[in-house]
């Protein structure tokens, strides 16, 4: 009798539904196939809910764990229920079935042929190639479907979004709970607060996972949780779809404008990160006469600023000043800019005038530096003979450093535009000794561009720029 090969079970299901062969039917089917053949089941390698087509499905480890063993001679034989459990995907397949046959192992299915001849061999390759036409066909399908849903702004599927409440009959619809608590997330960031402060608020103090399990979900936010959220633009009524946004048909919690001065402040915490975590003002947005930044420290007990150039190379004397000179020079700018509006609301006449729109001039210069781009590209794979690929990526690098460029721009001028500037400089005037240092940094930050600091003896010696005086 021939003596007992030593085999390793493979069990692969993707997502329970009617009509899957269960684990359970797939191991008795195993094992009887194993006892027929004189098989030992020495191990049993499991992907449950595992996709056998994805690329990085967590199943191709266990696979390679399966060829791993069989190449330790810990094993002989890998015995899978059917081929197409396994071979989904050409190149992971190809690979595994290599590496056991390189081994000196086989690949059994236990409800198929096993021929070994090259006419088993070349079916078994035909049916491997239909488990991956399978695979594909049900991929495309599946994607045709979630792009119909987004189109007509539903979610690819019907997860949980907090603030809302979902229902198959109804959708979408916000929580009286947790509608306003998303609302009030979106409007504190845009005011200065930091995503951290956010959830240290929102997080239960008292909040413990049970016996054995994990906490309540939203029982515990986190940095990283808090701005997926809100970057999702889920509660602006729009839907995250591989990266993109579209409009939903669910109500938003937050307007148009809302966004997009939340969207603004994201952008410039993006690239300024360090200056959102300061305990000083006006961290980011102040520069001294050299063209260098100003950065903040303490005096004694009392802010102030110094010029990191001269601090560090001393390039010139005289560089620095107290927080609270800076701040009587802004304080005096914001009343002469109320001041201003005023008169201007005052004078202006009862028909509308016509004025310069900046984010519509920035989004012409957008599709312009676009249908460049794409002209470009149109001509370099026309005539690849013609534009060498070396120019070609130089063009296209400068060209969509430009578009990022002006796309940053256009989402401050967005932002600044959704401002009330009447209204708002009064209430910042004020409030303003009584507010927290994010919170004005980040209403300076809708209007100004930057705070220059003069050398001594110059009139003025804080210059604010800003787009609101800008001629």
């Amino acid at each position: 009798m021939p003596a007992r090969r030593r085999g390793i079970g493979a069990i692969r299901v993707s997502k329970e539904r009617d009509g899957m062969t269960s684990p359970e039917n797939q191991r008795y089917a195993i094992e009887q196939f194993a006892e027929r053949e004189n098989i030992e089941i020495v191990e049993w390698i499991e992907g449950i809910d595992e996709s056998g087509s994805r690329n990085k499905s967590a199943w191709w480890a266990r696979l390679s764990y399966g060829c791993d063993r069989i190449e330790a001679k810990a094993a002989d034989t890998l015995v899978v229920w059917r081929i197409d459990r396994t071979a989904r995907h050409r190149l992971k397949w190809a690979i595994t079935q290599d590496r056991i046959e390189s081994a000196g192992g086989l690949i059994l299915s236990a409800t198929e042929p096993n021929d070994q001849s090259p006419a088993g061999r070349y079916g078994r390759g035909m049916m491997i190639e239909h488990a991956v036409y399978v695979a594909e066909s049900i991929g495309a399908t599946w994607k045709e479907t979630l792009e119909r849903r987004v189109r007509h702004g539903l979610t690819p599927n019907g997860q949980r979004h907090f603030g809302y409440a979902y229902t198959r009959e109804r959708g979408y619809e916000i929580d009286p709970i947790e509608g306003p608590i998303l609302a009030s997330m979106y409007r504190d960031y845009t005011a200065g607060d930091s995503a951290l402060q956010i959830a240290e608020r929102l997080s239960g103090p008292v909040a413990r996972p049970a016996e054995g399990e994990q906490y309540a979900r939203y029982a515990r936010w986190n940095t990283p949780a808090i701005l997926r959220l809100l970057d999702s633009g889920f509660g602006a009524g729009l839907i995250l779809f591989r990266g993109d946004l579209h409009d939903g048909a669910h109500e938003p919690v937050i307007d148009a404008d809302e966004w997009a001065r939340y969207r603004a402040a994201r952008d410039a915490r993006r690239r300024r990160p360090r200056a959102e975590r300061s305990p000083y003002t006006y961290s980011g947005i102040l520069f001294c006469h050299c063209g260098s930044r100003m950065s903040g420290r303490t005096d004694h007990g009392r802010p102030r600023y110094a010029c990191i150039e001269s601090a560090t190379y001393r390039v010139h004397a005289d560089a620095s000043l107290a927080a609270h000179v800076i701040d009587a020079e802004v304080l005096k700018w914001l009343n002469k800019i109320r001041d201003r509006l005023n008169k201007a609301a005052q004078d202006a006449p009862r028909r509308p005038v016509l004025v310069a729109n900046p984010t519509r001039d920035i989004s012409q210069k957008i599709a312009a530096e676009r249908e460049r781009l794409d002209n470009a590209t149109a001509r370099y794979f026309d005539n690849p003979e013609v534009v060498s690929e070396d120019a070609y990526q130089r063009y296209r690098a400068a060209s969509e450093a430009k578009i990022a460029a002006w796309d940053a721009e256009l989402t401050r001028a967005s932002a600044q535009a959704t401002v009330r500037p009447l209204a708002f400089v009064g209430d910042l005037v004020e409030r303003w000794p009584d507010l927290p240092i994010e919170r004005r940094r980040e209403a300076l930050r809708l209007l100004v561009d930057r705070i220059t600091i003069n050398p001594p003896n110059t009139i003025p010696r804080v210059v604010v720029d800003s787009p609101l005086t800008r001629t």
